[in-house]
């Protein structure tokens, strides 16, 4: 009995060692084709984001007129009716602008794009083509020029005689950024303000405080009109107790965070740095704004209210690919192409929460202007003429480096697009430290606060 017991447990254990390599990586023995490629990439160089004073030396660094017509050509807008609602981190005037230099950083990344693509993605028999190219966008100036310029690049500024390629910017600063305005729900302000009140994150506010008022009050000369209204960021946006008709409120308050990084960023890299202020002053402030978005968003009942919207569309997406590609092998007749290649031109932000909600490893620094998160759509077929599909994999990478899943037993380069899209729905709860109690709770795409604080 012990014996049949024993070897009962053997094969148990073989069987989960079989599974959990399986999950792991691809059979080494299996052909892999690349089938479907998403990028999500932030905007190139900007202005500052918060007006300040010198407004003809920040319009100075605008593209002309005729250069942003010229990356436009070939492109047309879809938006919604109504209109998109405008949010705190828009810009207005030269502020919040995509630069020349911007101009060139997309360009250049829709070239990168093009090689790594090119007989990998696109073949002879399915080319580089408009038609098969799907764009989303968030309703930003520098968002949308941005793509354009990256097309600019990836076609090699080639005039096409083809249909104009949509940019859907439908509703899309509702949810591909972590911070709308207004949020998704009202619930996930509540949220932030209570993971805000973490007691390490407590503690590093005080830590760094006297470098907050140290940086506002450096920064009190250049900013121009207007610039304490911007609000934006996680945790950060700007509560009717902020306001007071002669802002002395206001002025007792540094700048927040995510407008310090902001500015000082801007600023350092033209060389126009305060002389209190120092290029160790810059790193850290980004440090620790850096480390405030990882720790809020790092949260999975956060990460999801943010940013699942957007993660599952994005699995979605690769999860159709996979049907209309197995329903067009099975009848052998045309369908409707779906894109093999997608792109969603978005922030910073953007990239921090969907690195978050999809529980990937964390890069060493902050995505830099132009940087891009691809997954590619793996199709793992049985060597041999049989064409047999055995998995459907997604591969995650930022700026060409393979990032790793965390939530699988053991990092994973890959993982099945199965498991991704059980994950992606998983639930998560928040409970009372002090009575055990639920306080929030993220369920079937929606996130509940279930008990008043």
């Amino acid at each position: 009995m012990a014996k049949t017991s024993l070897l009962l447990l053997s094969v148990c254990l073989l069987v989960a060692s079989s599974s959990a390599s399986s999950f792991s990586k691809p059979n080494p023995t299996s052909k892999l084709r690349l089938q479907q490629v998403l990028v999500v990439h932030r905007h190139g160089d900007r202005s500052p984001i918060t007006p300040l004073k010198d407004e003809d030396f920040w319009q100075s660094q605008l593209p002309q007129p005729h250069v942003l017509e010229g990356i436009a050509k070939g492109t047309a807008l879809v938006r919604p009716p109504e209109g998109n609602p405008i949010h705190g981190a828009h810009g207005r005037g030269p502020f919040g602008q995509l630069t020349m230099m911007g101009v060139l950083q997309m360009a250049s990344l829709g070239e990168r794009l093009r090689e790594e693509l090119q007989d990998t993605l696109f073949t002879d028999e399915k080319p580089l083509h408009p038609s098969r190219i799907r764009i989303m966008s968030t309703d930003f100036p520098r968002t949308i020029q941005s793509v354009q310029a990256l097309l600019t690049g990836l076609f090699e500024g080639a005039q096409l005689d083809a249909p104009a390629i949509e940019i859907d910017v439908r509703r899309t600063n509702s949810y591909l950024i972590p911070d709308p305005q207004p949020r998704q729900t009202p619930t996930q302000l509540v949220l932030e303000s209570h993971l805000a009140k973490r007691p390490h994150l407590v503690e590093k506010e005080k830590e760094l405080n006297e470098l907050a008022h140290k940086v506002t009050d450096a920064l009190q000369d250049h900013l121009g009109e207007g610039a304490m209204g911007v609000s934006f960021g996680i945790g950060e946006e700007k509560s009717q107790d902020d306001d007071d008709i002669d802002g002395k409120k206001m002025k007792k308050k540094p700048l927040a965070w995510a407008k310090l990084a902001e500015i000082l960023t801007c600023l350092h890299s033209r060389d126009l740095l305060p002389p209190t202020l120092s290029k160790e002053d810059v790193e850290v402030v980004n440090k620790h704004v850096a480390w405030r978005w990882f720790e809020n968003l790092s949260h999975p009942v956060l990460a999801k209210s943010a940013m699942w919207k957007f993660a599952n569309k994005m699995v979605e997406d690769m999860e159709h690919k996979v049907e209309c590609a197995k329903r067009e092998d099975e009848s052998r007749e045309e369908h409707i192409e779906e894109p093999l290649l997608c792109i969603y031109s978005a922030h910073d932000s953007t990239l921090i929460g969907l690195l978050c909600v999809l529980q990937l490893e964390q890069p060493e620094s902050w995505p830099e202007y132009g940087s891009y998160l691809k997954a590619e759509l793996i199709q793992e077929e049985k060597d041999g003429d049989s064409k047999e599909v055995l998995q459907h994999w997604v591969r995650f990478s930022l700026n060409g480096q393979v990032l790793r899943s965390t939530w699988t037993s053991e990092p994973a380069d890959m993982v099945p697009l199965s498991k991704l899209s059980e994950m992606i729905h998983s639930e998560h709860d928040i409970y009372c430290e002090h009575t055990g109690s639920k306080l929030f709770t993220w369920k079937n795409g929606a996130l509940v606060h279930t008990k008043s604080q």
